[in-house]
């Protein structure tokens, strides 16, 4: 079951899950923080899922006024917003609509927030059109949906909890 209305706002206000300057009638809506990360990778040269990135191809980029997002590119970002997922509860990220009318993805594939989860939301930014998009710090860029799970799960303990940046595959540290 979606939470929504004054459903959402009574849980948010007594879990904590965000800032209730953020809720909508449906959803919570996250902006973007000002670092990103990137990696700038040789033309010709590969990195090996389940194997450490090497640092020399990390890029962190503190946005001063906006970020432009190439047709093609892909970026980290993380939310500006730091939030806190109560057991019993989870959260699903889509893309604000006027992003995506954009051809600009917010999440492609990793967006479920697990009961437990707790700080910024890192994003996985996608432009898949063909013009170039400027991104502004604190511009909204997703909406977070509250669903209320079938039981009482343990609470999300993983290496992604408690991040306050975007954060880099880490699947070689299962």
């Amino acid at each position: 079951m979606i939470i929504v209305s004054e459903n959402l706002k009574a849980l948010a206000e007594q879990k904590g899950i965000a800032p209730s300057t953020m809720l909508d009638e449906f959803s919570i809506t996250l902006s973007l923080n000002k670092r990103i990360f990137r990696f700038d990778i040789p033309e010709g040269e590969t990195i090996t899922y389940g194997a450490t990135i090497p640092d020399k191809y990390k890029v962190i980029v503190d946005i001063e006024d906006n970020y432009v997002l190439k047709p093609g590119q892909a970026i980290l970002a993380c939310s500006e917003e730091k939030v806190k997922m109560p057991r019993g509860y989870m959260g699903f990220l889509q893309t604000k609509g006027s992003l995506a009318r954009l051809f600009v993805s917010v999440h492609c594939c990793d967006g479920q927030i697990e009961p437990g989860f707790e700080g910024r939301i890192t994003y996985e930014i996608c432009n898949m059109g063909n013009m170039a998009v400027k991104l502004h710090p604190g511009v909204p860029v997703a909406q977070l949906f509250i669903f209320q799970v079938s039981s009482k799960t343990a609470s999300y303990n993983g290496k992604y909890n408690n991040s306050m940046i975007p954060t880099i595959s880490n699947q070689n540290k299962n």
